[in-house]
């Protein structure tokens, strides 16, 4: 999720990814569960153009309660097809979460992140080499075994945005390479795909910026990635930042995507725009982005990021983001399908 950032912001990227870890340790025991089999015809993604969204709960537990998901459809005018979630290796395959988001007829995107959320970015037991090697194969196991217990269709993000600067996994950090990157996510792949076959994969690197280097080295192949994904913000103008076209942020990378893999499905994985001087100018560019993914044919779908954190990402920040994100869904939803 970091673009160009200042070390200070990409500190404070921390606190966020142990929070979400946090919330899904302690907030499953809370929740009452609901029945799976409630939509029993509920398919995954298939070929049609779908949206969703993160969203932290309304009470701090950060599990995506019904009465949160119903107020992003009242918010957006249309109910999202996907909810996104985030877990770390060590954590346990939140369940209760997963039914809720399936109980709304929503098909849930886990991103399996493989470090300690506690311990910062420097983390050398997480080093791609050391996944490629097996000596995770444990963790990675005990995943596909849950995973394969849930049953129901599943996205399963892994170790994104690998061509920044800012995680265990990042290209460059405990001298991982591209390489290595391939290596672990075959592995890691080999492993859940075995026992849980439901699942389906999403490769996603951040977006290219001035933070990021290129990431076409790094794609583990199509025999192992059934869903290309890219992340991108806004963060605005600010210390450190300058205001970015949504056609300035994707546009590149999404090129980039499509003749790594031309024709194979994409999925913006996270997507958020900061508020700018102006309250009308959040509006413009959330026009701009569905301008952008409208004229990138391989785009499916799209995950906004739902939250006031670093900077207040949420498509509601002001009445006219909200009118313009609707609108702009309507249309994009109902232009043409996916093909």
């Amino acid at each position: 999720m970091i673009d160009n950032t200042t070390p200070r912001e990409q500190g404070a990227r921390l606190p966020r990814r142990t929070f979400l870890k946090a919330t899904l340790a302690t907030g499953i025991a809370g929740v009452t569960s609901c029945s799976v089999d409630s939509h029993p015809q509920q398919q995954p993604l298939d070929h049609r153009r779908s949206w969703g969204a993160f969203i932290p709960s309304v009470t701090g537990t950060g599990l995506p309660r019904f009465s949160s998901i119903a107020r992003l459809e009242s918010l957006a005018g249309s109910k999202p097809d996907l909810v996104h979630l985030f877990a770390a290796i060590p954590d346990s395959l939140p369940v209760a979460t997963l039914n809720r988001i399936r109980g709304s007829e929503a098909t849930p995107i886990l991103t399996l992140e493989p470090w300690d959320p506690d311990k910062g970015r420097d983390q050398s037991v997480w080093s791609l080499a050391t996944i490629a090697a097996g000596q995770h194969d444990s963790d990675l196991s005990r995943w596909g075994a849950d995973l394969a217990s849930w049953q129901y269709p599943i996205l399963l993000r892994f170790a994104q945005e690998m061509n920044g600067t800012w995680y265990p996994w990042s290209i460059g950090t405990s001298q991982n390479t591209p390489y290595d990157y391939r290596a672990a996510w075959s592995r890691m792949h080999s492993i859940i795909s075995k026992q849980a076959p439901q699942v389906r994969f999403v490769w996603a690197p951040n977006a290219i910026t001035e933070g990021t280097r290129d990431f076409t080295d790094c794609y583990p192949g199509d025999d192992v990635v059934d869903y290309l994904g890219l992340d991108g913000y806004n963060w605005g103008q600010s210390p450190g930042h300058q205001w970015q076209s949504a056609h300035k942020l994707f546009s590149e990378s999404l090129e980039a995507l499509s003749k790594l893999s031309p024709n194979r499905p994409t999925l913006i994985t996270e997507v958020g725009c900061a508020d700018g001087n102006t309250p009308n100018l959040k509006a413009e560019w959330i026009t701009d982005f569905f301008h952008v993914i409208e004229s990138a044919p391989d785009v499916l779908g799209f995950v906004w990021f739902q939250m006031d954190k670093e900077r207040d990402w949420r498509l509601n920040s002001t009445r006219a983001s909200t009118l313009s994100f609707r609108n702009g869904l309507e249309q994009w939803i109902s232009s043409r399908p996916f093909a």
